[in-house]
């Protein structure tokens, strides 16, 4: 599944703001899936996001794009 986060949060989002909805997200169609998360976010939103999703998602890899459809880098595996 990917999460894209350009469509979870609005451009100039900040901190507190992303943390809140994080928090109200309901994340259990991500149950024991495969996730990559994309976005021009910082680096802030996607650790909050992705630490919303570690003990409810199988794995969780960022999507990188690296200008030929995308580097997926590990940050999170269930066993």
């Amino acid at each position: 599944m990917l999460i894209d986060l350009n469509d979870l949060f609005p451009a100039k989002a900040g901190v507190s703001e992303v943390q809140a909805k994080a928090a109200s997200w309901d994340v259990t169609p991500y149950r024991d899936r495969s996730v990559q998360i994309r976005g021009c976010s910082p680096t802030w939103a996607h650790l909050i996001v992705a630490g919303r999703l570690f003990g409810t998602a199988r794995s969780v890899d960022f999507l990188l794009d690296d200008g030929k459809g995308g580097v997926s880098v590990p940050i999170y595996r269930r066993d």
